[in-house]
């Protein structure tokens, strides 16, 4: 059974971390989302991979995945991306009428696959979508179910009359290419996955579902991005390859080779990346660091820290955060008070009341 990840979308509520970091590869606890997801396939014993993409990412997703996997992916573009099953139509060569799972790039599962593909390969269906029950079903595609059948789909509806969200995971044959021909662009001019699966049930395809009971995210805000973040760091194992000096840790934490923390109090579950050096400060529960980071006197904690950063002196915390790659963060001596910026394009900036 071949596996399609869709990574072809622009990511745009997500900038302006996105415009140099597809969303599908921001790291979570240091590892690039997407690996989560492809270690999810292949243990559900799905190894023939297609990953859909578009023509400015493709190189960054090879670059990026050769160095976690031995692995040759199959990589597909998408031009001028349009949605889900605009994204999906471009994978019908490579699916070559066989069943195949479908999994969107920027979800997070923790959970098993490997009876829901058996199930689906074994049976005669032509769909069959995994559901999670959420408080909030307006912000995803919806199910309606009746009899213990799908009934009814619908996409972001304004007022959802069911609490069963579909996830961005899905199993289908080789009827759904036959569905994404037939339907039109939905209000948000994307065609939807929704509106092709809901052709399918209007026209006689049997579509089956399955309840989720391990998490489920769909990581599409910088907030969605912190939350997952914090639930991955609660799964590490203590694991100390670097230097420990005069410092405080509680909690767990993994700290790489070469990094050094050094007078510090440390709360984990924290991740703490290749030579990168922590001083005089406090870093809090549920923060990764990344790569060739310099923290000296400051207060971090609950973010992300892409490598090669540099924070100094910021004694104020940096909470909920995502800090871009190369970025540098200073509190600047003086006698005036005044905040002096440099931020590009779409930057998010808050700053406290003092």
């Amino acid at each position: 059974m071949k596996g399609i990840i869709l990574c072809g979308g622009r990511g745009t509520r997500l900038q302006p971390i996105t415009y140099t970091v597809p969303k599908q590869l921001i790291p979570i606890a240091n590892r690039p989302l997407l690996v989560y997801t492809i270690e999810l396939l292949f243990n559900s014993g799905i190894s023939e991979i297609g990953i859909i993409v578009n023509n400015y990412n493709k190189s960054i997703f090879q670059s990026t995945l050769s160095k976690y996997f031995n692995h040759d992916f199959q990589y597909i573009i998408q031009e001028n991306p349009q949605g889900i099953a605009h994204g999906l139509s471009f994978a019908e060569k490579f699916v070559d009428n066989e069943k195949f799972v479908m999994v969107l790039g920027d979800n997070s599962f923790d959970t098993s696959l490997k009876e829901f593909v058996v199930d689906f390969i074994t049976n005669k269906k032509s769909c069959k979508i995994l559901l999670k029950e959420v408080d909030n079903p307006e912000k995803y595609g919806v199910a309606y179910i009746g009899n213990d059948k799908i009934i009814n789909l619908e996409e972001k509806p304004k007022r959802a009359f069911s609490n069963w969200a579909i996830t961005g995971l899905y199993a289908f044959d080789k009827n759904i290419f036959k569905a994404i021909k037939e339907i039109k662009p939905s209000s948000r001019k994307e065609y939807e996955i929704t509106d092709a699966i809901k052709w399918l049930l209007q026209n006689g395809y049997d579509i089956d579902y399955e309840i989720l009971d391990g998490h489920w995210r769909d990581v599409g805000s910088p907030k969605d991005v912190v939350d997952e973040n914090a639930n991955r760091l609660s799964y590490i194992i203590n694991n100390i390859k670097g230097e420990l000096i005069n410092s405080h840790v509680s909690g767990k934490v993994v700290l790489e080779d070469g990094a050094v923390i050094y007078n510090s109090i440390i709360r984990g579950p924290i991740i703490v990346g290749e030579n990168s050096i922590i001083k005089y400060s406090y870093i809090g529960p549920y923060t990764s660091i990344g790569k060739g980071v310099n923290i000296d006197k400051s207060n971090i904690e609950n973010s992300i820290i892409f490598d090669d950063c540099t924070i100094s002196g910021v004694g104020i915390p940096i909470d909920n955060s995502i800090i871009g790659e190369g970025s540098i963060i200073n509190k600047e001596k003086g006698l005036k008070k005044a905040n002096r910026l440099v931020i590009g394009k779409s930057t998010k900036l808050f700053l406290p009341n003092i």
